[in-house]
């Protein structure tokens, strides 16, 4: 294969690939179990990437691999680079309804293995416990991902001419439409996982996302979008006093609204002299609301709470306590 750039950036996938598969033994128990963590999701995410996405890159070129022995050609040389391969045959002889067949075959394999690792998910009828749902989801979008969006982009730009821009230009127009309908239907289907409601909801379930989250675009989890003009009272006392203090604060504020289970809360995180820091403000559905400090928390800790009221205190009193708060975390104590 000689050592260019598909070799070297396999070689660099491999060596991430070895340390992410190291930390998923070391910590195998734990991310199996019925607790899924955060931390858990992120191994799992990279073993999706790692792992399984080069099976299915090896899948997708033994298909042009099958197709061609089936037509009875011969195949001259391939090449796997873990992330991409090729396979190459003499195609005299093919017929172009053969050609094309060849060309799809790969990803017909991966339209097949993401449809399927979806099924499963969501079709089962004793779920998997949410790590082994969380690794099909991440796998198929991904894979998908790189068979119907990435790899398409690639071969047009680049002009390698693969399988995608001999499928595009094939003499066969009905094929053609047919292979270009599964890739439209296939980024709808992606579509709709992140924006319909009800399947967001559903694989939330699945996957475990906590309360007040969703799911990240390439997997992990990150506050869940909430409509501010649906916020309670109680939640626009949080957001307005985070707004004033967010406004008035000497460096920029990373700011968001999570609900959880037990109530809502708001986040401010800022960094000072290369030191990162976070605070949030909880209003608790059962009456009582506080200002915690987020920083230096050792997994499965409870945040350090710095101040409580039995009830919602008014905008302006909020804001004052969270300026003090946020004060307070800077100086350490």
């Amino acid at each position: 294969m000689g050592l260019g750039p598909f070799t070297l950036i396999s070689l660099i996938y491999v060596v991430i690939g070895i340390r992410s598969v190291s930390r998923m033994i070391a910590n195998w128990g734990p991310v199996w179990d019925r607790r899924f963590s955060v931390q858990d999701r992120q191994l799992v995410d990279e073993a999706a990437f790692f792992v399984l996405v080069p099976i299915s890159v090896a899948l997708h070129e033994l298909g042009h691999a099958v197709a061609v022995w089936g037509y009875g050609g011969e195949v001259v040389d391939f090449g796997y680079y873990v992330f991409a391969g090729y396979v190459s045959f003499i195609p005299f002889g093919f017929s172009e309804v053969e050609l094309f067949v060849v060309a799809a075959a790969g990803t017909i394999v991966n339209f097949i293995l993401s449809l399927g690792a979806l099924a499963i998910v969501f079709f089962n009828p004793r779920p998997f416990r949410a790590a082994i749902n969380e690794l099909l989801v991440q796998f198929a979008i991904i894979s998908a991902a790189n068979a119907f969006i990435v790899y398409p982009l690639l071969d047009l730009v680049s002009g390698m001419n693969g399988d995608w821009r001999q499928m595009y230009g094939s003499g066969v127009p009905l094929l053609t439409a047919l292979i270009v309908a599964m890739q439209f239907g296939m980024v709808a289907l992606g579509y709709l996982l992140y924006t319909n409601d009800a399947i967001k909801a559903r694989l939330a379930m699945l996957t475990d996302v906590p309360a007040g989250m969703e799911r990240g675009f390439l997997g992990g989890v990150r506050p869940g979008k909430i409509d501010v003009r649906a916020l309670t009272p109680r939640e626009r006392v949080l957001r307005e006093a985070t707004e004033r203090v967010q406004s008035g604060w000497p460096v920029r504020i990373e700011t968001g609204i999570q609900r959880f289970d037990a109530g809502t809360a708001m986040t401010l995180a800022w960094q000072r002299n290369g030191q990162g820091y976070a605070v949030a403000a909880r209003a608790f559905t059962a009456g009582p609301a506080d200002i915690v400090a987020l920083n230096g928390r050792t997994a499965g800790a409870a945040p350090r709470l710095i101040t409580r009221w039995p009830q919602v205190p008014d905008t302006d009193e909020l804001t004052i306590a969270l300026r003090v708060a946020m004060e307070t975390v800077e100086q350490g104590s």
